[in-house]
């Protein structure tokens, strides 16, 4: 079995589960070309109604035949994952659902305690199916209340301080990059992740590092070809396999008197037996403390 964690939720599945499609909340998993699981989730204020909800997803999918399943209807181990999950503090509604060459099982939570609510559906071709899906239900978890979040997905894994939330990602052959905005807006301003002031946080892999390094060092490399890294010589530290910097990238005593100032740190390493090169940097104007930032660089890695 493996984890998968991302902005805020987490589930545990068969290793043969792979992400097929992904957004800021959501995803689908499948094995090759067979989609197996569904999860989305966000966040709602006030009460949460089981019935309003199945009744909009069912407008929703006009194609498929959706209706609450009643405890005598409910299989045993989907009714016993429902229970593990509702000794953590969740509410759970159960929902069987039959479309065009494909039958299913769903469960709706939600979390009072954070607000999350999550549709979760599986695909069910039969009882070792069932059986599967009711595990994987069991294990969902909701990370959104702790000072920091998890995120594991496509073999990385990390933790992200609470305040941050989730920007930009995109994983393409080569190289991945997952990118975090803490925003430094007024009390009572809310503007998009990424815009206006604030820090962005990101998170790079590039692999194979045998290429990308192929007749070059790691800090010549990093400072002509990684996007937020600054130029050769400009506060950069480097080793053999290593690359960090904490440097003020735009600064004046105007600047500084306006707060528009520029902090940039950062550190990239070479994981050898992985042959990859692994980044982390902050950037915005916002310093990243020390600490916080050398914790965030140990628990990234490749699981």
């Amino acid at each position: 079995m493996s984890t998968l964690c991302w902005n805020g939720v987490g589930l545990t599945t068969p290793e043969d589960w792979e992400p097929s499609a992904l957004e800021r909340d959501g995803f689908v998993l499948a094995r090759g070309d067979m989609p197996l699981c569904e999860l989305k989730w966000r966040v709602v204020h006030g009460s949460f109604s089981f019935k309003k909800h199945l009744k909009r997803l069912s407008k929703g999918n006009k194609g498929a035949e959706m209706r609450p399943l009643p405890e005598s209807e409910t299989p045993k181990s989907w009714a016993q994952a429902v229970g593990k999950l509702e000794q953590t503090g969740l509410l759970a509604g159960s929902f069987f659902w039959k479309g065009p060459g494909h039958d299913g099982m769903g469960a709706m939570l939600h979390n009072p305690a954070t607000g999350l609510a999550v549709l979760a559906q599986f695909f069910i071709r039969g009882q070792h199916d069932l059986d599967i899906a009711s595990e994987v239900l069991s294990s969902f978890r909701d990370h959104t209340n702790g000072k920091t979040v998890p995120w594991t997905m496509f073999g990385l894994t990390a933790r992200i301080p609470s305040n941050f939330v989730l920007d930009t990602f995109s994983f393409k052959p080569g190289h991945y990059r997952v990118s975090y905005w803490l925003p430094a807006t007024k009390k009572g301003e809310r503007l998009p992740p990424g815009k206006g002031k604030g820090v962005s946080l990101v998170f790079d892999r590039y692999a194979p590092a045998s290429v990308f390094l192929k007749g070059t060092s790691i800090e010549a490399w990093v400072t002509d070809n990684m996007d937020g890294a600054p130029k050769s010589g400009n506060g950069i530290e480097s080793g053999e396999k290593k690359v960090m910097w904490d440097v003020v990238e735009k600064t004046s005593l105007l600047r500084r008197i306006l707060r528009r100032e520029v902090y940039n740190r950062g550190r990239v390493w070479i994981v050898d037996d992985e042959n990859t090169v692994l980044g982390v940097h902050a950037r915005g104007s916002i310093a990243a403390p020390a600490d916080q930032f050398n914790g965030i660089c140990e628990s990234y890695g490749i699981v």
